[in-house]
């Protein structure tokens, strides 16, 4: 070898010498590279599976996790108006709170907490784990059923007067609402104030079946009554009245021109015996 080198390339004794330790040191690693995936034991091994030994304790603590979360989404619950979501929160699956669901709307009343293991689909196991969240109202129904009553009862007794009564006034009456309560005064305004209970059949919507249940809750005041003066009084004025229309005014006032207005000469002109029955009491002449 030195005498190859020394022939062919010229290299003296100094350089020959490193090149030789060259040569060496890249076949033991070439060596090397051979040799080492035949020599793995064991333990370098074991190295590679410590990833999925990690990856599953994670796993477990997940789960540990999960746990917990459901153990702190339980609550405490009314079965007898607990929601189907409610349900499926304190771990019932979907079929059996359906089942739940179904069994109570059919009428069934859970008086006791024993009750809930009467529902087909529901463990001994969920039923423990729900027995300390299970609260039930048992004086509701009969709470509610009482106020209602009561209601009913001071309605039947009130009694009003029917030209001085606000709307919280009327709305205490048996059957009537702020729709209703609204209406009334605004017929009052245009009337001048009510004369009988009967002219509550005129205001819009009202019918006798209504007028029958709060007649005897109300009086009339006729003291309270406010008149259309038909001597002074304008066109536009006299012509708001529910009684007079605009026939009927332009015809009073085309006769107001030439004389002055008495009883009969209205009863002529409103030419209505019934309309002119109603309408005389809420006017005057001078």
């Amino acid at each position: 070898m030195k005498q190859f080198l020394n022939n062919y390339f010229g290299f003296n004794k100094q350089q020959r010498n490193g090149l030789m330790i060259l040569l060496i040191i890249c076949g033991f690693l070439f060596l090397v590279r051979v040799i080492m995936p035949f020599s793995k034991n064991d333990k370098s091994i074991a190295l590679y599976t410590i990833p999925e030994f990690a990856r599953a304790n994670d796993s477990s603590n997940n789960k540990n996790d999960s746990a917990t979360t459901i153990k702190n989404n339980l609550f405490v619950f009314n079965p007898n108006n607990v929601s189907l979501n409610e349900l499926l929160q304190l771990g019932f699956s979907e079929k059996a709170a359906k089942v739940f669901l179904n069994f109570r709307n059919k009428g069934f009343v859970f008086k006791k907490k024993e009750d809930l293991k009467k529902v087909y689909g529901i463990s001994e196991k969920l039923y423990l784990k729900l027995e300390s969240y299970i609260l039930i109202q048992e004086k509701t129904t009969n709470i509610k059923t009482n106020t209602e009553s009561t209601s009913r009862l001071i309605k039947t007794k009130i009694v009003i007067e029917l030209n001085a009564a606000d709307s919280l006034q009327l709305e205490s009456l048996n059957g009537i609402g702020p729709s209703y309560a609204k209406r009334i005064l605004k017929y009052r305004t245009m009337l001048g104030g009510f004369i009988s209970k009967e002219q509550l059949l005129e205001v819009y919507g009202f019918n006798e079946e209504l007028y029958n249940k709060i007649k005897d809750q109300i009086t009339i005041n006729q003291n309270s009554i406010v008149k259309l003066n038909l001597k002074y009084d304008d066109f536009k004025t006299i012509n708001k009245h529910p009684y007079f229309s605009y026939e009927v005014t332009k015809q009073l006032f085309n006769t107001r021109r030439k004389v002055q207005i008495t009883p009969e000469i209205l009863k002529e002109v409103i030419n209505n015996e019934d309309l002119f029955n109603k309408l005389i009491r809420y006017v005057e002449f001078d």
